[in-house]
């Protein structure tokens, strides 16, 4: 009797890790872009969860008009949301970033909440602007995997779609890192996260560096936007909770650590799942918390970033 008890102890606890860890891509997906809007522009954006289901909404848009697999709207969606990206640094946050704020000489202070109040206020126009065309009705992509699973073994398997979410995530993130290392864009705009003022006077023209970062975190806000649709429905007011997931997760692997999100979202997912499995589904937004306020009590610059 005891040797079967510890069996399904055991089995509990792997179900537990491996759903945690495929719930962890999911958060880690969501979480990259505003990881790497706030590692190379210092820029917190507030708007980052109501991009998310921008991207699911222009999803659903398209397959509607389209019917074809619900992937092939990445290959319209993920180009689109760039240019929006581009566009809305390049015209707009570029002039209320931290660095145009220290050229003009305002306060550090006016300097760090201009940029919030602006992202605020767009967050209020693209949530607005949603419910005017698509009304408050709740959407969803639909697919056919929402509901399979992958059996590893007689008591073990994993979902099908939060697998995706996990590869996909690092996928995205291992590409990313691979593209800001060898890449002469992804170099240049680790050198303007590094000293935007001696990447200036070295020639780099720092508003279309910030404004390709912005687009390239748009474009992941985008893929991750459709997993969201995938997995959920979601409605014109869904984009705050998400920003306070990926919040959690920045926070958690470091802000500005794109592998920090990659870990801390797993890291997170893990102790979420558990704590729902033995202490019920109530505790576990409350584990997520604690686990937030425990890392920074103790490591306040997160598992992966430096101080």
């Amino acid at each position: 009797m005891a040797e079967v008890d510890f069996y399904w102890v055991f089995v509990d606890l792997a179900n537990g890790i491996l759903s945690g860890a495929m719930l962890g891509g999911y958060y880690a997906l969501i979480s990259v872009g505003l990881a790497l809007n706030f590692g190379v522009m210092r820029l917190v954006n507030l708007s980052h969860g109501d991009w998310l289901i921008v991207a699911a909404y222009l999803c659903v848009t398209l397959l509607a008009a389209v019917p074809v697999a619900p992937f092939w709207s990445l290959l319209v969606v993920v180009p689109l949301m760039y240019g929006i990206g581009y566009a809305a640094q390049r015209f707009l946050l570029n002039h209320v970033s931290v660095q145009s704020a220290e050229r003009r000489g305002m306060s550090p202070v006016f300097g760090l909440m201009l940029p919030l109040l602006v992202t605020f206020g767009l967050s209020i126009v693209l949530s607005q602007g949603m419910l005017l065309i698509f009304s408050s009705d709740a959407a969803t992509i639909r697919n056919d995997l929402s509901f399979s699973a992958i059996r590893l073994t007689d008591d073990l398997s994993v979902s099908t779609l939060r697998l995706g979410f996990f590869v996909a995530a690092a996928v995205l993130l291992g590409g990313l890192a691979l593209w800001m290392r060898s890449t002469h864009i992804g170099r240049a705009i680790r050198a303007a996260s590094d000293d935007p003022e001696i990447a200036a006077l070295m020639g780099m023209r720092t508003p279309h560096v910030y404004a390709v970062a912005s687009g390239v975190a748009l474009a992941s806000a985008s893929i991750a936007g459709f997993m969201v649709g995938m997995s959920r429905s979601f409605q014109p007011f869904d984009g705050p909770p998400f920003l306070l997931m990926a919040f959690g997760v920045v926070i958690l692997g470091g802000l500005g650590s794109l592998a920090g999100s990659f870990v801390g979202g797993i890291v997170l997912g893990i102790v979420q799942v558990l704590a729902g499995t033995y202490f019920g589904p109530a505790a576990q937004q409350v584990a997520g918390y604690l686990l937030i306020l425990l890392v920074l009590a103790v490591r306040p610059q997160g598992l992966l970033s430096r101080k």
